[in-house]
């Protein structure tokens, strides 16, 4: 079968490269793996906290759009009031500007794309400037959102109110650039079932596994990576990677700081926990402030070096959807895991041979010393879990499932 030849444009949020955190890798990967099939946009959309880059490397068209804060009172009002619509939200209100829009309606025009994906639900205002121009659309689903939401009784009753309301609006979002789509992209046959069940059935829906470029985590797993100032001795840490504004990595968060870090450090008094990634809560930085060998790092630059820092990685995740790319960067970098079911869901890995599937925190605890008293067993599983990371989630493997989704959509334009 001869590759299709197609321009995609893809619409994302943030600025995808370099990849730090688990959505930007899926979104970087997706955009990698498109420049395959021919010239590649990227329009995307970023606050004023992030500093914008000049190109991404084998992109042919990069347009960064900066959304500034709403630059009069009736722009500020009637963003507010889209923000308790039915299909309204926060942090999508908060991607969008009517200027923006403009920009985006000229990048259409002039790189004339024949396909767009979009990167998650966040860029949805944007739907009607698509729309104006009848192109094919791939929803790119990362997660299904209106499955992460966990209420709490706990909470206020305004909080309760507000995360109710965001879990409605997120829904009313997926729904519709669900059914908008030519084809929905989704991580795991999970998550396939978990969308049907939620929204009925959808025409096309395609699984795209998380994927690596394996060979960037090749100095962490050959011993070549340089470690981070004061993690030289990594003998005893253990490490949790993510975006902590996305509530199940936050969840997993206060698991280790609650629960799995105070057993382990009765048993070793000089074990560390790395809690790497953006957007850590009050809660998190009070118990780093508390206790010296709880790290948490806030964003970093590059995770490799913290890979490289830690013995195993613990992923007691109890929610959320897609393939854990956290698991397979730990895969590639030669770091043994220890997680949850949940958290290895949607993954062809099997407890005992790739990793240590414990669901209670007790059992965590004992997986992780396992490890780190069985050297033997760390390098069995180290080495079992690369060779399933190069041989299915590599991004060779994952452009091997893209290219007959993008057939069928070239054949469409034939047919049509």
């Amino acid at each position: 079968m001869n590759k299709p030849s197609i321009r995609t444009l893809v619409i994302t949020r943030e600025i995808p490269y370099p990849p730090m955190n688990g959505y930007l890798l899926r979104n970087w990967q997706n955009i990698s793996i498109m420049t395959k099939f021919g010239a590649v946009g990227v329009f995307a959309t970023f606050d004023s906290k992030q500093n914008s880059i000049d190109s991404l490397p084998g992109v042919t068209l990069w347009h960064p759009c900066k959304i500034n804060k709403p630059s009069s009172f009736g722009e500020t009002v009637k963003r507010l009031s889209w923000r308790i619509r039915p299909s309204g939200d926060l942090f999508v209100y908060r991607l969008y500007s009517q200027t923006a829009a403009q920009e985006l309606e000229e990048v259409i025009k002039n790189f004339q794309p024949d396909l767009l994906i979009f990167e998650e639900i966040w860029m949805y205002r944007y739907l009607p400037v698509v729309k104006k121009y009848k192109l094919p659309i791939i929803f790119d689903n990362h997660n299904v959102e209106a499955l992460t939401k966990k209420f709490s009784s706990n909470q206020s009753w305004f909080s309760q109110i507000k995360e109710k309301l965001q879990f409605f609006q997120h829904k009313n979002i997926e729904r519709e650039l669900t059914h908008q789509a030519k084809q929905v992209w989704v991580c795991s046959e999970e998550d396939t079932h978990l969308l049907q069940e939620v929204y009925g059935k959808v025409s096309d829906i395609r699984v795209v596994p998380n994927g690596l470029n394996v060979a960037n985590y090749d100095s962490v797993r050959l011993g070549k990576c340089s470690l981070p100032e004061g993690l030289e001795e990594k003998q005893r840490n253990f490490i949790f990677m993510g975006n902590f504004a996305y509530p199940p990595n936050r969840e997993a968060a206060e698991l280790l700081i609650n629960e799995i870090y105070p057993q382990l450090s009765k048993i070793y008094p000089d074990c560390r926990l790395l809690l790497v990634g953006q957007n850590p809560n009050q809660f998190m930085r009070e118990a780093a402030n508390k206790e010296p060998r709880i790290i948490v790092t806030g964003r970093v630059p590059e995770v490799l070096p913290y890979l490289a820092a830690a013995s195993v990685a613990v992923i007691p995740l109890l929610q959320g959807g897609g393939t854990r790319l956290k698991i397979l960067e730990a895969f590639a970098a030669g770091c043994p895991v220890v997680s949850t079911a949940k958290g290895a869901e949607g993954l062809k890995a099997k407890d005992g041979e790739h990793l240590l599937i414990r669901d209670q925190m007790d059992e965590i605890v004992a997986g992780v010393s396992q490890i780190w008293s069985e050297p033997n067993l760390a390098e069995k599983l180290a080495n079992s879990a690369y060779e399933l990371v190069k041989n299915e989630y590599s991004w060779e493997a994952v452009s091997r499932q893209v290219e007959p989704a993008i057939s069928a959509i070239v054949s469409g334009f034939t047919q049509g």
